[in-house]
């Protein structure tokens, strides 16, 4: 079991979670997790102060909440050290270990969680784990599957349970099972990933210039009309830019039991195909076509306005960059920026010489300029999530699991249109409570590092900048 903290950005996180094994199979169970976002809303953005400041008021109580939330003290364990407080009868069960989001992310921010897990490891005499949150996004499915498998239908919830046995084993399968390939897509990463085990994980593609979150955040901040943008404490512009566009269709997939007590029993869910999930899905898109040719694509890009987003990276190097797993989304956002200043002529497919007032755009207009942002940008990592499958054929034989987590992945068109390719490819994709940042990952990632015997040293500090493929070996600087 870890206490498990995130503070990368502008989220405060902490989670209590506990690993084991039931009939079997590897189990998760969520003790206690809970977040606190800052209000960055006036600023349209994460600002670092406020951020920081949102972590220093908020750190410090979600702990002490979690620590009322540890499972009590099993009497069949009594050689385990036990957390009482004056005057309470409950003895409460000690984390084993200390998980921290230790890179990378905003350095003032880590350093925030990461001293304060220093300070719990130091007063509980427990080891320390220094979490890779990239890693962490990666190894959500096997926690989503983990936390899906554990079953109290037949036994007392908690680990007292004579059917759960919570300890440290890493010799159980877990699913998804190594190698698998991931695509982690948020605001300030986007990255096709080969991971060959826990801690082998190669880079196969990633972005030139911004990331696809980034792309979808400045966009909604120039679509979206200012009432709407207005009427919101929130900073996830990519999730508003989906609810405007497809208010029907950007509730995400439905998970069951993710909104439960940590105790209630979870229902297990299939793993799907591609082919399973686009039938499942798919249908809600029906105006949605693969296109057959790079000119087909061109051509049903085009809307009535005139204007078309076309894929990144179709024309760059006379094409050659068409089939490279590289990724660009730039030119996404420059592009839908000119057609809300300026407006496209219909006939002449030019923009216009002089600005338009905000009053001009139609909220049909924007309304589509929202959807092809979003289609071409999630077009252009599918593409990529294609290439590294085939990219991949030297190393396996059998095309690999593919997981697509990260803040993105919360957006069901995205997953519909990474469903696109390989249909009998599994696909995993966190219930999207798990795609944004939190603290359950971060514990997961802990208690797998921690099964497979890495620790931290008190000493170690916050990394700005980590490549996961430096995952042992992180800069001393980063």
């Amino acid at each position: 079991m870890t206490l498990a903290i995130e503070t990368s950005c502008d989220d405060t996180s902490v989670a209590v979670v506990e690993k084991g094994i039931q009939h079997g199979r590897t189990v998760g169970q969520l003790h206690f997790h809970k977040k606190v976002t800052s209000d960055n809303s006036e600023y349209q953005g994460v600002h670092p102060l406020v951020s920081l400041q949102s972590h220093q008021e908020n750190l410090a109580l979600l702990i002490t909440e979690a620590i009322d939330h540890l499972p009590l003290q099993d009497e069949h364990l009594a050689s385990r050290t036990s957390n009482s407080r004056v005057g309470e009868t409950m003895t409460r069960r000690l984390p084993d270990f200390i998980s921290v989001t230790r890179g990378p992310g905003m350095r003032s921010n880590l350093f925030t969680g990461l001293d304060t897990a220093k300070g719990l490891a130091v007063a509980w005499q427990k080891p320390l784990v220094g979490v890779h949150h990239m890693q962490a996004h990666a190894l959500t499915p096997r926690m989503v599957s983990a936390l899906e498998s554990y079953n109290t239908s037949d036994a007392p919830a908690g680990p007292s349970s004579p059917n759960t046995v919570f300890t440290q084993d890493s010799t159980v399968d877990h699913t998804p099972d190594f190698p698998f390939m991931s695509v982690l897509a948020s605001g300030g990463h986007t990255l096709i990933i080969h991971s060959a085990s826990l801690t082998d994980h190669r880079v196969l593609g990633t972005t030139t210039d911004i990331a696809c979150g980034e792309c979808l955040d400045k966009v909604a901040r120039v679509v979206l009309p200012a009432e709407v943008l207005q009427s919101t404490k929130s900073t996830m512009y990519g999730a508003l830019l989906e609810a405007f566009a497809l208010p029907d269709k950007s509730q995400g997939r439905h998970s069951p039991g993710h909104d439960a007590s940590p105790s209630a029993p979870v229902s297990e869910l299939p793993v799907h195909t591609a082919q399973t999930y686009l039938d499942t899905y798919g249908p809600q898109y029906n105006w949605y076509r693969v296109s057959t040719n790079q000119e087909d694509a061109m051509r049903k890009s085009m809307t009535k306005w005139g204007w078309a987003l076309n894929r990144p990276l179709t024309k760059s190097s006379g094409g050659t960059k068409i089939n490279s797993l590289e990724m660009s989304f730039s030119g996404i956002t420059t592009m839908a920026e000119r057609i809300i200043r300026h407006g496209m002529d219909p006939d002449t497919k030019k923009l216009h010489r002089n600005e338009r007032a905000a009053a001009d755009i139609s909220i049909e207009e924007r309304k589509d300029l929202a959807r092809e942002t979003m289609r071409a940008a999630f077009e252009h990592v599918a593409s990529r999530v294609v290439l590294g499958l085939q990219s991949l054929h030297h190393v396996t034989t059998a095309k690999p699991a593919v997981v697509i987590a990260g803040g993105v992945a919360a957006n069901l068109l995205a997953s519909t249109l990474c469903a696109h390719g390989y249909s009998d490819v599994e696909l995993h994709f966190p219930p999207p409570k798990f795609c944004t940042d939190n603290a359950a990952m971060i514990g997961w990632a802990g208690l797998e590092m921690f099964e497979a015997g890495y620790t931290d040293p008190l000493s170690i500090r916050a990394i700005r900048k980590w490549p996961l493929s430096e995952l042992l070996h992180p800069p001393r600087d980063g």
